[in-house]
């Protein structure tokens, strides 16, 4: 029996039905098409590669194994993503001399840094043009409960 009447049961992961509240069945359904309405490429960057340099642009470098766990995808499927990043100059790979010789780590290349601020640049222009449509309270409003939601 559902704790309030007014909540739907939805499909989880495991093939099992999660209680809903209408709310947070609307929240989830939006942030999906807000997230597909500012696209799927940034300037030169796609999501994926954009999400990979911005990492990347956090540190000096990375191990590749350590990239894909931040990004959430084998060691296998961040090598492709580098093998791309790469070839289109914009990180390179290399083992460390002093570190374990089976380790490979990555680091984002002057190329790379100018590809993530055009790419920064359209995602934030996008966003912005996206929340003109609020007003300035609603905005701040919206940037704390987003914020309130990371933790």
């Amino acid at each position: 029996m559902r704790e309030h009447p007014e909540e739907e049961a939805i499909p989880a992961a495991g093939g099992e039905k999660i209680s809903a509240e209408p709310e947070v069945k609307l929240i989830a359904e939006t942030l999906e098409k807000w997230h597909t309405q500012l696209g799927r490429q940034f300037g030169p960057l796609s999501r994926p590669q954009r999400r990979t340099l911005r990492l990347l642009a956090s540190v000096l470098s990375m191990r590749v194994s350590d990239l894909a766990d931040q990004l959430g995808l084998t060691t296998a499927g961040a090598t492709r993503m580098l093998d791309t990043l790469e070839v289109q100059g914009y990180a390179t790979r290399a083992r460390q001399p002093l570190a374990d010789k089976r380790e490979v780590y990555v680091t984002l290349t002057e190329a790379g840094s100018r590809a993530l601020a055009q790419a920064d640049a359209v995602y934030f222009e996008r966003v912005s043009t996206s929340v003109r449509r609020l007003s300035l309270e609603e905005r701040r409003t919206l940037a704390k409960l987003l914020q309130g939601l990371l933790g």
